[in-house]
C-alpha cells in the first residue's frame, strides 16, 4: 500500500480522504455491517484462546445475538491474571508491543498490540488529524513533512505508540523527535516543542486543551518560561519573532501563539474543551479539534469533523454497545443487576450511555466495561451530510456526584462549566462530596488568581450551578440551605502537590489530584501542601 506522504506528492487527495475518512460516507446500516463482520472476525480468534474461554466458556457464541446474551460485562480484573505478567501465549494473537494505562488505584493496566491493532493505531491518528485540519468534506490539507507538536506521553503508553504507527503511514515532522520526547518530562516536551517551533514552524499540534490554554495565557502576559536560549538568535526565529511581535502591535494586544505560527490544525483531548474552546481559539488562530480514545479500545475511537458538532465513532476500532443511563444507575444502586445494551442503531439523542467495548485485530477484550459516559447530541448531521449518530464525552461513571438522588448526576464538564460561568480566575480545583453537618455537599477545593473569600466563591459557584442544574435547584429548596462549601488554598498548592508527587515516583496519570471524588489521602495531601507554602 502507498503511504499518504506519496498519494499527497502524486496529488491523489481524495484517495487519502477517502481510505482515511471515507466512513463518514457510510450510512448506519452500513456502519453496523463492518462492526457486525469484524466482531464475528475476532469471535473465531478469542474462542480458538485461553483467554477467551475463560471468559466465554468452552462453547463460545457464534453469533452476535448469543454473544450479547451468553457473555457476560467485564472489567480488567477479569483479565488482570494474564495481561499483568504479560501472558503471550494466552491471548488471540500474539502482540508486537504492551500499551499501559494507570487505574485510578495507581496500578498499571497493561494491554496487549497486535501487529493488525499497531497499524490501526496509526490509521486512526491519521484520521483525527486530517479532519482536525480540514475545512470541509474532502478537503486534505497535510503535506509531507509538515511540523507537529505532540504534547503526548511516550511509550509505553498508547499516545507514543500511536505517533510511531502514523510516522509510518505520513511523513510527519514530530518536534521534539520521538525518541528525544520519550526521554524528557511532561514539561520539558511541551517547552522543547514550542522552542523548536520558532525555527521549524508548527502545522499541527496535539495536546491536552488546559496545557494550550496555559501557554496562550503564558505568551498574553510575556511569561513564557522560555528563557533566553542561543537558539533565539537563528535568524529564522528572530524573523518569526519580529513578524508576530508587528502583528500583535498592530491589533494592539500583547503577543499570542497565533501571531507566530499559522496552525493547520489543532487536536484535543480533556473535559474542559468546551469551557476553554474559545479561550484556544483566541490563543491558537484555529478551531480546536476533539478526539475520544483510551488504552483498552488501542487509540483513538471517536473523532470530531469539520461540522464541529459532536464526535463520530470509528467503525474499525472496536466493537460498541452501550449501557442507557438508567440500566447503569440501577447497576450503580444494586451490584447484583445486570444492565442491558444497545448497539449504535438504537441509542437516542440527549442520552447518556456507559460505554462497553470488545476488541477487534486480535484485541484481548470482550464485552469490556470502559466506565466512560458518553451523550449522543444528534442522530445525524444533515448540513453535513453524515447520517451517523454523534457524541460527546460525559466524564467517568465514577466522576459523578448525586446528592440525595436530586441532583441528576453532576458530571466534571457541569462543574467546570459552572466554574468557568462564574468569571473568577483560579489556578485548579478538585470537588467530592462530603458530609458536612447534616447533609451531603459538594466541597470545592479551589486555588485562585485573585483576592476573593471562600463565601464569595461558595456564592458565585452556587448560583451558576442552579443555573446549569434544575436538579440541584430542587435539593436547595428542599434541604433549605446551599449544598456547596469553599476550602481556599493558597497560590502554590497545587504545584507543590505535583511536586511532592513526582518527587515520590507518581505515574503521570497520578501527578495532579482528580477533579471529581478525589480520596481522603489525595485531599490531605493537598491541604498539607498548602501549609507548607504558607510555612
Amino acid at each position: 500500500m502507498a503511504k499518504v506522504s506519496d498519494l499527497l506528492r502524486q496529488g491523489r487527495r481524495e484517495e487519502v480522504w477517502t481510505r482515511y475518512c471515507g466512513f463518514l460516507d457510510l450510512g448506519l446500516d452500513n456502519f453496523m455491517e463492518i462492526q457486525k463482520r469484524l466482531l464475528m472476525e475476532q469471535l473465531q480468534l478469542a474462542g480458538r484462546s485461553e483467554l477467551g474461554r475463560a471468559v466465554m466458556g468452552n462453547d463460545p457464541p457464534q453469533d452476535i445475538e448469543g454473544f450479547r446474551k451468553r457473555v457476560r460485562l467485564t472489567t480488567y480484573e477479569d483479565y488482570a491474571p494474564f495481561l499483568d505478567e504479560q501472558c503471550e501465549d494466552v491471548l488471540p494473537e500474539k502482540p508486537v508491543a504492551w500499551a499501559h494505562t494507570s487505574g485510578r488505584s495507581g496500578r498499571y493496566k497493561w494491554v496487549p498490540i497486535t501487529a493488525r491493532a499497531f497499524t490501526r493505531l496509526g490509521e486512526g491518528a491519521l484520521a483525527q488529524v486530517l479532519l482536525a485540519t480540514a475545512h470541509r468534506r474532502g478537503e486534505v490539507r497535510l503535506e509531507p513533512n509538515d511540523v507537529a507538536v505532540y504534547n503526548v506521553a511516550g511509550r509505553p503508553y498508547i499516545t507514543g505508540y500511536a505517533t510511531l504507527s502514523m510516522a509510518e503511514l505520513f511523513e510527519l515532522r514530530c518536534v521534539p523527535p520521538v525518541e528525544k520526547m520519550e526521554e524528557m518530562s511532561f514539561q520539558e516536551r511541551i517547552q522543547a516543542g514550542f522552542q523548536i517551533g520558532l525555527r521549524t514552524g508548527i502545522d499541527i499540534i496535539g495536546s491536552i486543551s488546559s496545557v494550550l490554554v496555559k501557554v496562550g495565557e503564558q505568551f498574553g502576559t510575556g511569561a513564557t518560561g522560555a528563557g533566553f536560549s542561543p537558539a533565539l538568535l537563528h535568524p529564522a526565529v528572530l524573523f518569526r519573532l519580529g513578524r508576530g511581535l508587528v502583528r500583535s502591535r498592530l491589533e494592539g494586544r500583547q503577543l499570542l501563539p497565533k501571531d507566530l505560527w499559522q496552525v493547520k490544525g489543532v487536536i484535543v483531548g480533556g473535559t474542559d474543551t468546551a469551557i476553554y474552546r474559545q479561550k484556544l481559539i483566541e490563543y491558537w488562530g484555529v478551531e480546536p479539534r476533539e478526539a475520544y480514545g483510551c488504552t483498552e479500545a488501542l487509540g483513538p475511537m471517536a473523532v470530531q469533523t469539520w461540522s464541529g458538532d459532536g464526535l463520530y465513532f470509528l467503525p474499525d476500532a472496536c466493537f460498541y454497545e452501550f449501557i442507557p443511563e438508567a440500566d447503569w444507575a440501577l447497576g450503580r444502586e444494586d451490584p447484583s443487576y445486570i444492565p442491558r445494551t444497545v448497539l449504535l442503531n438504537r441509542v437516542e439523542a440527549g442520552k447518556r450511555y456507559e460505554i462497553v467495548i470488545t476488541s477487534f485485530h486480535g484485541g484481548a477484550f470482550l464485552r469490556y466495561r470502559l466506565h466512560d459516559l458518553v451523550r449522543f447530541v444528534s442522530l445525524r448531521d444533515e448540513p453535513a451530510g453524515i447520517d451517523l449518530p454523534s457524541v460527546v464525552f460525559a466524564g467517568r461513571d465514577n466522576d459523578l456526584i448525586d446528592l440525595a438522588g436530586f441532583t441528576g448526576l453532576i458530571d466534571e464538564k457541569l462543574f467546570w462549566q459552572a466554574i468557568a460561568n462564574t468569571g473568577i480566575a483560579y489556578e485548579e480545583w478538585a470537588v467530592r462530596k462530603e458530609l458536612l453537618g447534616l447533609h451531603a455537599s459538594l466541597h470545592l477545593y479551589v486555588e485562585l488568581k485573585e483576592a476573593l473569600s471562600a463565601e464569595e466563591v461558595a456564592e458565585a459557584v452556587h448560583q451558576a450551578l442552579a443555573g446549569l442544574n434544575p436538579f440541584y435547584v430542587d435539593l436547595v429548596r428542599f434541604l433549605g440551605v446551599r449544598p456547596l462549601h469553599v476550602t481556599l488554598l493558597p497560590p502554590g498548592s497545587f504545584m507543590r502537590y505535583m511536586a511532592a508527587q513526582h518527587a515520590a515516583g507518581a505515574d503521570m496519570a497520578h501527578l495532579k489530584p482528580p477533579h471529581m471524588n478525589a480520596p481522603d489521602d489525595v485531599i490531605e495531601k493537598l491541604l498539607r501542601a498548602g501549609q507548607e507554602v504558607v510555612g
